[in-house]
């Protein structure tokens, strides 16, 4: 049995701050899809344009890159890079000069495999039948203590310093570090992106309850966000989250007929051949470009 991508939804909400500084996209090239999540840092400038220029990277890059994208892990790396670099275009631009930053999360959805990069506190969560499968390690400080036992899960929470990161997009001249990961997928499966306005207001279980509760994903992502909100006022914060659900391949697709199927291959051979030497000369370029 063949699977793609199906059913998403996302939703974003103020929280009781001035502005919503978290920004999500998804686009998508038959069953090519990314999906990308930002969450701009309040102490810093603009932390809104910051994310905004990361969602916008994550379409332009997405647009003009071959698909099937065949190399997933750079091609993410040079998209959160891409991105960075944008983001401190934009602040040498101002009038004074500032410096916005942003988390990110970005995943990739082909050929049945989510592959993901993440800079920051931005998460991604794999979730399937009803358990969390995977997700993403916060690139944080309370983190960091609780992976070397200083604290625990329950003092991480109530930590004074649990909003400091310790990568983000912006900021540094130097690109960031991003964590890689991957996963083969399954029918059902539930890709889940989000700002820590959700994850740090509301549980796994309660996340999971929403997610596979009858409801359609559009319903049951907008619940999950007012129940955030909710649970955090007076001081709730951005509430940002996108999903995307694994399906089963529809088998009733028309089947081409056998005049046609010699050109049909002939045709996918010209553009595989293609997108190999337009990734070829990306990865050519990104290399000379480290290089100097």
């Amino acid at each position: 049995m063949s699977i793609r991508p199906g059913e998403s939804a996302h939703s974003s909400l103020i929280g009781d701050r001035k502005i919503n500084q978290d920004r999500c996209i998804l686009v998508s090239d038959g069953d090519t899809v990314l999906l990308g999540l930002a969450d701009g840092m309040g102490g810093h400038p603009r932390g809104e344009a910051a994310a905004q220029v990361l969602v916008d990277t994550c379409r332009n890059y997405f647009d003009r890159t071959p698909h099937p994208i065949l190399n997933p892990n750079g091609f993410l790396t040079r998209l959160l890079h891409k991105a960075h670099e944008n983001i401190i275009a934009f602040g040498y631009d101002q009038q004074p000069a500032i410096d916005p930053r942003t988390t990110a999360v970005a995943c990739l959805v082909q050929k049945n495999v989510a592959h993901w990069a993440h800079a920051g506190d931005s998460r991604l969560y794999l979730l399937r039948e009803r358990r969390v499968l995977s997700k993403t390690i916060d690139h944080s400080y309370v983190e960091r203590l609780k992976q070397q036992g200083v604290i625990t899960a329950k003092e991480q929470k109530a930590h004074p310093q649990r909003n400091y990161v310790t990568r983000c997009l912006g900021g540094s001249l130097n690109s960031p570090d991003v964590t890689l990961g991957k996963q083969i997928l399954e029918k059902g499966d539930i890709l889940l992106l989000c700002s820590d306005g959700l994850w740090g207001s509301i549980n796994e279980t309660d996340i999971l309850n929403a997610l596979f509760s009858h409801l359609p994903l559009a319903e049951a992502i907008q619940s999950l966000a007012e129940q955030a909100a909710h649970k955090a006022f007076p001081d709730s914060d951005n509430i940002t989250l996108i999903a995307l659900k694994m399906q089963e391949d529809d088998q009733d697709r028309t089947t081409p007929q056998q005049s046609d199927t010699k050109t049909t291959q002939e045709e996918s051979n010209l553009a595989q051949a293609i997108a190999e030497l337009q990734n070829a000369i990306s990865n050519f370029e990104t290399e000379t470009k480290q290089e100097k």
